[in-house]
């Protein structure tokens, strides 16, 4: 008896071993090495093949070999999975994942939903592959970026993601099936949608892993759904600059067209769905009403127009007059022409038009020059001059009309020299953290002003460039909320100019990675070789660490309407100990640079906030 278990156990242990050699030996065929998955709040490198988040414990997304994600209803989460090759590389490379299921409720898959990636009726599940730049020249510190000792680690070099492509475009352009080469990482980027009906509690479903439609690779997912909802308004006032003839270039449509308003509506939409608000030059009312009046009233977000999910009916709740200085037809066409007689008549016309059309939308009147730095001379010949600034600001707060209760928004620092004339300072994040105290913007409060800031610089703020911590755009929101900011504002999403942003991270006379390329062209007129066939905007890493954040900062907004101010207080605190005006004398960030450690914050928030709905 006692050989005979013996015997036994050697069989199986030879049985075991070839088991185990076959699946080795399967993979090699294939080509995959190693899939695992980590969190929305970190950039895989593709040459990074020995990652340390694949196996550390800190990283919860991934644990017992499980996709473990949470949200709460009508909220996007976002979890990444990283696909290692062998040597020789893999081919024909698919993923999909499989309807979530908790008893009756469904969350439908990958497999359902429109092929078209801008038409979101019915679609809860999205897939990407991120697109990796070649890093080789780093951002270099002291322009408007960070300081130089809180430049973002030296990691960001090399191929980093942060394009995302749509699996719908063409396969060898991003779309799949895709191939990975030897020895590489490919990131997979999954959105999804929770929607408004479902249940709490636990959901099961699987990413399936295929090679030439052969199943290889079944991994489980496990999502919670807590029993609360985000709004559908984003309660974070923001602006993000779209440069129109930069976006008809690089599709290759003509500006104005018909054609182009299509596409644009889809960068707006895209941009809804993110929670931030497109602002961009508009020429008078006439295309305000034709063209951009459904952005303001929530039309444009809806099934008609192929629209659903977050924000589903609601209208942008931001816009700027004159957006960068410029001048509507109303107020004169240009700096040229500018008097005040056009100036009181153009701003009584456009508050009218608001009044009358969208009267719930924030808007400001984004006095020319933007940045002044110099006194002297007015008008035409001012260009850069504060005293331009003063002499706009006096037209408008002497006008007899109701166009005078247009805020006056000025790009600059609070300055003696401006003081009594600026409704809405709006300040870069360099000034804001070296050179602004509490007790500036708590004066300029108390007279009604408003103070919102731009752009990044840290250490007081998040960095906008691709060689910095994917939570770099995450953090803005959790930052504007505890320094209690009344807007933030980025200058632009789409400043391409001649660069092939598919292959050229760097922008500004080759000094920059990817400030102005937060969104990229689904078509490209410009470098064709380049264009994925799509007629609108591919999104971004750091767009959708916004999106992370923005939605983080809904968490705030309901802990707060629900009186939890002093419990979340200590949370917010632990996430961002300092930041902006505080951050003065720091030498690097105060926050952490890890995804995980974000959702770890933000576990804590829905547990607070799902506990304190289920004494109600």
């Amino acid at each position: 008896m006692y050989i005979r278990v013996l015997k036994f156990l050697l069989f199986l242990t030879i049985l075991l071993t070839n088991c185990k050699k076959e699946a080795f030996d399967h993979n090699r065929i294939t080509g995959v090495k190693r899939v695992w998955a980590v969190d929305d709040g970190e950039k895989i490198k593709r040459e990074d093949i020995n990652n340390p988040l694949a196996s550390n414990i800190n990283n919860v997304v991934w644990k017992d070999s499980t996709i473990n994600i949470f949200g709460a209803r009508n909220e996007i989460v976002a979890f990444q999975l990283i696909i290692q090759s062998e040597k020789g590389g893999a081919e024909n490379v698919n993923v999909a994942i499989s309807d979530l299921s908790n008893g009756a409720t469904v969350i439908p898959g990958s497999a359902t939903g429109p092929t078209d990636p801008f038409d979101y009726r019915g679609r809860y599940v999205e897939l990407f592959t991120e697109h990796y730049l070649n890093i080789t020249k780093r951002t270099p510190a002291f322009l408007w970026h960070f300081s130089g000792s809180a430049a973002p680690s030296a990691y960001y070099t090399g191929w980093i993601p942060d394009c995302l492509i749509p699996f719908s475009a063409p396969s060898g352009k991003g779309g799949a099936p895709f191939s990975i080469p030897g020895n590489s990482n490919q990131g997979i980027w999954v959105d999804i949608y929770i929607p408004k009906d479902a249940s709490e509690g636990n959901y099961t479903g699987n990413a399936k892993v295929n090679i030439s439609g052969k199943l290889i690779l079944t991994i489980p997912i496990r999502l919670k759904v807590y029993d609360f909802i985000l709004s559908d308004s984003t309660h974070i006032k923001n602006m993000f600059g779209l440069l129109p003839w930069d976006l008809a270039r690089r599709h290759g449509v003509n500006y104005g067209s018909s054609t182009y308003y299509q596409i644009e509506a889809k960068y707006h939409q895209l941009a809804h769905r993110h929670r931030f608000n497109l602002v961009r030059e508009v020429s008078n009312l006439n295309d305000m009403a034709t063209y951009h009046r459904r952005y303001l009233t929530g039309e444009l977000y809806t099934a008609g127009y192929g629209y659903a999910g977050p924000g589903e009916n609601i209208g942008n709740n931001t816009f700027s007059i004159g957006y960068g200085g410029s001048f509507p037809d109303e107020y004169g066409g240009s700096v040229v022409n500018m008097n005040k007689a056009d100036w009181w008549t153009g701003s009584d016309l456009w508050t009218n038009w608001f009044q009358s059309n969208a009267p719930e939308v924030e808007y400001h009147k984004y006095l020319f020059p933007d940045e002044p730095d110099w006194k002297g001379p007015t008008g035409a010949l001012g260009t850069g001059s504060m005293d331009t600034i003063r002499m706009q600001a006096d037209w408008t707060h002497s006008n007899p009309g109701i166009g005078r209760t247009i805020p006056c928004l000025v790009t600059n620092t609070i300055k003696p020299v401006l003081k009594g004339y600026v409704d809405f300072w709006s300040v870069s994040s360099q000034e804001v953290t070296e050179n602004t105290s509490a007790e500036d913007v708590a004066s300029e409060r108390t007279q009604g002003h408003k103070y919102g800031i731009y752009n990044g610089w840290r250490p007081g703020m998040g960095a906008v460039v691709t060689d910095g911590d994917a939570v770099e755009f995450r953090v803005m929101p959790w930052i504007v909320w505890k320094c209690n900011i009344d807007q933030y504002f980025y200058w632009g999403v789409n400043y391409w100019t001649n660069i092939n942003v598919f292959t050229n991270p760097l922008t500004y006379n080759d000094q920059v990675n990817g400030d102005g390329t937060f969104l990229y062209p689904g078509v490209d007129y410009l470098y064709y070789k380049e264009s994925r066939g799509l007629a609108g905007p591919l999104s971004s890493i750091r767009a959708k660490n916004w999106r992370r954040g923005a939605q983080d900062y809904e968490y705030l907004w309901l802990a707060k309407q629900a009186g939890l101010e002093n419990e979340t207080k200590s949370i917010i605190d632990n996430c961002v100990p300092s930041a902006l005006w505080e951050a003065k004398s720091q030498s690097n960030i105060s926050w952490s640079s890890r995804g995980y450690k974000f959702e770890e914050y933000r576990k804590q928030l829905a547990e607070l906030i799902s506990s304190n709905s289920g004494r109600k």
